[in-house]
């Protein structure tokens, strides 16, 4: 059995107000060339699919394009996609009928018989080689539990070990009793290498949130995880491994490996993973690229080396930049000039972090602690929102709280103008 192993394509994501859809166009194709070569009997995408719950007609096109696509080149390549917890799990699941007459199974929501208790059986999924129909695995597929999934009073570790040993026992007592075990899941596991400071791996962190990777279970030939951006293998065990995220989603990610697993595993279970690499369209670029953060002078002086535009427009694979400034004063004009330097330059400009005069900064600061000072209420609404519901902030919610700021600052206005006019 072959096949690859994905995650958090994030599709529709933007980055710094920025739009990817060519970066995510870029790794589609590349993923397309790669299961033309190749020719793997299987594709898992374990989950973040989309960037949102709601994602755009265009993010859901550029899936659906792609899914046709796959399955076309390689006839008889199956395709299993779960839910990750920025998926919208029935959404997701919406034209299943549809997509299972091309081979591709989606499991967003936990499957329920009729008196509401899981219907494991209805997470197992046989999977057959190219040329035969016989099965010669079975993925038991996990979309992200959010606390509605899990019964009450359990921890998400005791609600995930719940599941993957009710799907064990399902297969146990099914026809593909002593078939090898593959897992497609989406979770946070403890000894997982994460950013701990930047917000995108930090949805959920610490705590009962993070599991030991043995709740899937010891005769699973290997967990197909998503979740974490970094392509990483966890607790010591080579069969749970994370893949990782095709393009990064915060500057903390600056030195992440990119890429998909390639695994393959014979009839006894064994297993050989291979990480094939894959350079995203776009870059990113720190300046400085290591430290806390440099001078007025160092920063212009590393912007002049940067490559210029060609007839003053950025090109396709124009990376992104952040600039980290320690000011010795106070510097009034410093952005307008920092954008007008950077206009000419071939560049897609981010954001930047500036230390200011007489900041102190304490032994467990980091150069990311300057993130502190472009931190909006919208960022910390939706903080606060992913901490307590373990997702983010639905897009209708995240405008209604974008209305009732403007409301408020609005108010806050004109009262202070009714204040000025005051004798």
């Amino acid at each position: 059995m072959k096949f690859i192993h994905t995650a958090d394509w994030h599709l529709g994501n933007t980055f710094h107000g920025h739009d990817r859809s060519e970066e995510h166009h870029h790794f589609l194709k590349h993923l397309l060339d790669l299961i033309s070569t190749r020719r793997p009997d299987a594709l898992i995408v374990a989950g973040d699919i989309f960037d949102t719950p709601n994602p755009s007609a265009r993010a859901e096109a550029m899936l659906y394009d792609f899914l046709l696509e796959a399955t076309s080149r390689v006839q008889g390549l199956q395709i299993v996609l779960i839910a990750g917890n920025h998926d919208s799990g029935s959404r997701l699941e919406a034209p299943a009928a549809l997509l299972k007459s091309h081979n591709v199974y989606v499991r967003g929501t936990v499957r329920r018989k009729d008196n509401g208790e899981p219907d494991f059986t209805e997470h197992l999924l046989p999977l057959a080689t190219l040329d035969s129909n016989e099965a010669v695995c079975v993925c038991h597929t996990l979309p992200f539990l959010r606390t509605t999934d899990c019964p009450p009073g359990t921890s998400p570790e005791e609600a995930l070990r719940l599941f993957f040993k009710g799907m064990a026992k399902a297969q146990a007592k099914s026809d593909f009793k002593g078939l090898p075990v593959i897992v497609a899941a989406h979770f946070y596991a403890s000894g997982a290498e994460i950013c701990a400071v930047e917000h995108s791996e930090r949805i959920v962190i610490g705590g009962q949130e993070a599991v030991n990777v043995n709740v899937v279970g010891k005769q699973v030939s290997y967990a197909a995880l998503g979740h974490i951006h970094k392509p990483q293998t966890v607790g010591g065990e080579t069969m749970v491994c994370y893949s990782g995220s095709p393009l990064p989603l915060s500057f903390s990610e600056l030195h992440y490996r990119r890429g998909v697993n390639w695994v393959e595993i014979d009839a006894d279970g064994e297993v050989q993973v291979e990480h094939i690499p894959y350079s995203p369209l776009r870059t990113l670029i720190s300046i400085p690229e290591s430290g806390d953060a440099a001078s007025v002078d160092e920063v212009f002086s590393a912007i002049e080396k940067l490559p210029a535009r060609r007839d003053g427009v950025c090109s396709d694979a124009a990376p992104y930049v952040e600039l980290k400034i320690r000011e010795e004063q106070p510097e009034p004009w410093l952005m307008h000039d920092l954008l007008a330097a950077l206009e000419e330059k071939d560049v897609r400009f981010c954001r930047v972090l500036r230390r200011l005069p007489n900041e102190k900064k304490t032994a467990n600061d980091d150069v990311r602690g300057l993130v502190i000072e472009e931190t909006t209420p919208l960022d910390l609404a939706q903080r606060i929102y992913s901490e307590r519901y373990d997702e983010t902030m639905p897009t209708p919610l995240k405008d209604r709280f974008l209305q009732a700021t403007e409301r408020a600052l609005q108010e806050q206005g004109e009262e202070g103008s009714e204040d000025d006019e005051t004798p």
